[in-house]
């Protein structure tokens, strides 16, 4: 007979933090990362058994593939950095050395180094006191462990996706769709409702090397032919389906397990037809993994002192208070989902907004006082969210915010008191971190790096490269857009390239062409201010001789100092050499809505050296508007040095190295990224590394140094020819 006991152990656990976020997909990570990183006591409470929500190893692959933001189309240099970059790289590194599907461990260890974080796992916040319109504590519930969690904190984020601390503190929010006339949006619809976007399911499937058959559960829904399933392409077996997508007319919150079953059941119909109803090219291929929780698209979204609309994502107002940005196309998805017989995002042509700035009014509520927003709820319009709710874009919010409740804690104020007495340091925080917004620089006050003659022992000449490929100068349809609907050609298909200038006056170019006849062809080059002004600022023609020739262009012509276009008219013989070095200003001309990562080979006269050692001191941080951001190295090794003319207080050094943000590398170490270098003050070593794989290293001393030299000595990249610096601060 057992002898019943009542436990020892305290179930009730009481915890004080000065913030608490709820939710821990990649804006509620990111969040507590930057704001334990500044000396926050941060509590993440996250109600799965892995962090990464969408992103995260439950919900799509575990590649961290899914991390799609600004630079997936049409925007150059557009890579999220900051810890969105940070994460990146930390996971691309373990996937060289032998991890593969791993993202969300990734993240939980990108989390649990950090000492000011108390993380808490499988643990679902249910509740939350308030006072006076203010978050007191939450209240949350451990399965497995059967604790139970009160945490007080003086302020709180809610990147929990579907808005749960927000609703059970009273924070006014919307759901549904607001009607065209409220923000005079185009793309919403006349009337308003309570529909939203829907949630998906992701799935893979593995070549197992013969064929194999397939059998449908009773219960899968019936497809009985291609017309079934309109504009949704459906012969890759292995990469799933982003439009298997369900319940943006039911309510995303409260029928979540239906959607999700529903979705099960479209799945194995569809996965059905792939196998028995045609040739969808799946013969040898099966599902090995189906996703055991849904993608959701579209909740609540909490109103702050700025609602963002479809305005803001086209027009790119100068907002004063601009702390994060997106750049992925305004894309809605359908409510009805896979059952809806239109395109299953937006119906193309899509609308591409460019980089545009998202203000910190839109990041925290305006009637819960104490508490700020990161991820798909923050503050916006059914329209704007099309483009914002991007996980990436998710995750420059989450270290927004997180920031902010450092100046929070600093100053014991409000969010909404933050943005009018503090939101400058706010983005020089931001920009201080490699958070930096492209298009929106933000210029850092206290860098000691201004004041200093910055030098560099070896610096980059733009020199006529290799070709790697030869392309046709007359445009020809790729498969992409044959079967890509939404990327759409440009009405201008010339090949043309954007190149930056230094102020001389340009006398010729040189080009690598391949003229396969026997005659020579002439070929006619325009200078341009950009690709859609129709002004020639000089023009020239050149003979392009039989075979593999250098071809030279003259000109006679005054530029200032900037970024220009160069195109080609249209030949259908001639082709052009290419290569694929990155060369930020130096980017061909899109052809459609997605990089092309070649640019024409060529040679300006006189010789350009567009990456120069000042440049690491300016605050762009990207290479915009014609404003390089970088100073380059003739080779892999190189030094640069900064020098003032009286002994300067140093307690900080801040590096930025060139990454690719053109590029996003998620299986591989970016190889324009330095590996390997030594830091000194006064030829003094602070810091080394032999094996570097990050954009941005911070260096802070144990103790002030007074110095007059700060030396970088670089003496190697992780592959690229050339060493690469950004960014170099001191404070």
């Amino acid at each position: 007979m057992y002898k019943t006991e009542k436990s020892n152990i305290d179930f009730n656990r009481i915890l004080h933090a000065d913030l608490v976020v709820v939710g821990g997909g990649l804006s509620g990570t990111l969040a507590a990362v930057a704001a334990a990183r500044e000396g926050v006591e941060t509590v993440l409470i996250h109600d799965r058994p892995v962090l990464g929500g969408p992103a995260g190893s439950e919900c799509c692959d575990g590649s961290g593939k899914m991390v799609c933001g600004a630079p997936n189309y049409c925007n150059r240099n557009a890579r999220e950095a900051g810890l969105v970059e940070e994460l990146r790289n930390f996971h691309s590194r373990r996937y060289v050395y032998g991890w593969r599907n791993h993202w969300s461990l990734s993240m939980r260890d990108f989390v649990e180094q950090e000492k000011n974080i108390t993380l808490l796992m499988n643990c679902s916040m249910y509740d939350c006191v308030c006072e006076n319109n203010r978050i007191v504590c939450v209240k949350a519930r451990q399965s497995g462990s059967e604790l139970e969690y009160t945490v007080y904190a003086d302020n709180f984020i809610d990147a929990s996706g579907d808005g749960v601390l927000g609703f059970k503190a009273g924070a006014e929010f919307r759901m549904g769709r607001e009607g065209r006339a409220e923000f005079n949006e185009s793309l919403a619809p006349e009337l308003p409702d309570n529909k939203t976007m829907g949630t998906s399911i992701n799935f893979r499937a593995e070549d197992v090397g013969h064929p194999i058959k397939f059998e449908a559960p009773e219960w899968a829904y019936k497809i009985n032919s291609d017309d079934d399933l309109p504009y949704r392409m459906h012969s890759n077996p292995s990469s799933g389906y982003w439009w298997l997508e369900y319940g943006g007319e039911l309510d995303t919150i409260a029928d979540n397990e239906t959607i999700y079953k529903t979705l099960r059941s479209v799945l194995f119909g569809m996965w059905d037809h792939v196998k028995n109803g045609g040739d969808h090219g799946a013969e040898n291929y099966a599902i090995s993994w189906v996703a055991s929780v849904g993608g959701k698209r579209e909740s609540r979204r909490f109103m702050g002192d700025y609602i963002m609309s479809q305005r803001d994502v086209q027009e790119h107002p100068d907002f004063p208070d601009t702390v994060a940005y997106g750049g992925w196309p305004i894309d809605i998805h359908p409510p009805e989902g896979v059952f809806g017989k239109g395109h299953p995002g937006s119906t193309p042509p899509f609308i591409f907004p460019g980089i545009f700035p998202i203000p910190f009014r839109s990041l925290y509520s305006r009637n819960i006082s104490n508490m700020m927003m990161a991820g798909r709820d923050i503050s916006v319009s059914h329209v704007a969210l099309g483009s914002t709710r991007l996980i990436a874009t998710c995750g420059l919010t989450g270290q927004a915010t997180g920031t902010a409740a450092a100046l929070l804690k600093k100053y014991n104020c409000s969010p909404r008191e933050l943005y009018q007495n503090h939101i400058a340091e706010l983005r020089q925080l931001l920009q201080k971190r490699d958070a930096v917004n492209p298009g929106y620089p933000v210029a850092v006050s206290d860098d000691l790096a201004k004041s200093a003659v910055v030098s560099a022992d070896r610096n980059f000449t733009f020199t006529m490269e290799t070709p790697e490929k030869f392309i046709p100068l007359h445009a020809v349809d790729t498969p992409t857009k044959k079967f890509d609907p939404c990327d759409v050609a440009p009405a201008d298909r010339r090949v043309g390239m954007k190149f930056l200038w230094d102020g001389s006056r340009l006398t010729g170019i040189d080009f690598r062409m391949n003229n396969p006849e026997s005659a020579g062809r002439e070929i006619t080059l325009r200078i341009r201010k950009d690709f859609f002004d129709e002004n020639d600022l000089a023009v020239s023609s050149a003979v392009a001789a039989p075979g593999e020739n250098r071809v030279h262009f003259e000109f006679d012509q005054q530029l200032a100092s900037g970024d220009y276009a160069l195109i080609f008219e249209d030949d259908e013989v001639v082709q052009i050499g290419v290569a694929s070095t990155h060369l930020p200003g130096f980017e061909r001309k899109l052809d459609g809505c997605y990089l092309d990562f070649f640019h024409p080979v060529c040679e300006f006269y006189p010789l350009q050296r567009p990456y120069l050692p000042g440049n690491v001191v300016n605050d762009n941080g990207r290479s915009i508007d014609g404003e390089p951001s970088l100073w380059m190295a003739d080779g892999k090794c190189g030094e640069l040095k900064l020098a003032w003319t009286t002994p300067t207080d140093i307690s900080e050094v801040a590096i930025t190295f060139d990454t690719n943000l053109d590029r996003i590398n998620l299986d591989r170490i970016a190889p324009e990224c330095v590996k390997s270098f030594v830091l000194k003050l006064d030829g003094r070593e602070i810091l080394r590394r032999e094996d570097n794989s990050q954009r941005f290293v911070r260096c802070v001393l144990p103790e002030t140094v007074k110095a007059s030299t700060l030396t970088l000595e670089i003496n190697d990249t992780n592959g690229d020819e050339f060493a690469r610096v950004v960014a170099l601060r001191c404070f």
